[in-house]
């Protein structure tokens, strides 16, 4: 007994210190369909040709690359023609599936607009 509690101890202390060496990082939770509409409207903010009506996050993807982290998130939007685009008038709603990707950094998620997007 008097061998198994400085055993115990010294483990203890083993394991405090190699998960302060290592950082013990957790995954950070991944964008969100608000960041994704902020995406979309600053890509299309100077085309004025569209509006959004919705945008539903349909599905996500946490990856490793490069030694960092990648999310793609998978999304569908709505979206109302502003202006006459092709043979589609003004006021056509049309539907359509997408997705961004986004970079993990030491401020939060680099979203595809260069825009800086903080975990939540």
């Amino acid at each position: 007994m008097k061998r198994i509690i400085p055993s115990l101890f010294l483990l203890a202390a083993f394991s405090f210190a190699t998960s302060e060496l290592t950082g013990c990082k957790g995954t950070p939770p991944p964008p969100n369909e608000k960041d994704a509409t902020a995406v979309w409207n600053y890509i299309h903010r100077n085309l004025h040709t569209q509006e959004l009506l919705s945008l539903t996050k349909t599905n996500g993807q946490m990856q490793q690359v490069d030694g960092g982290q990648v999310y793609t998130l998978y999304y569908e939007a709505k979206v109302k023609d502003l202006v006459q685009l092709g043979n589609r008038t003004p006021g056509t709603i049309e539907t359509y599936q997408s997705n961004y990707g986004f970079r993990w950094t030491e401020k939060g998620w680099l979203g595809p607009d260069n825009q800086v997007y903080p975990a939540h």
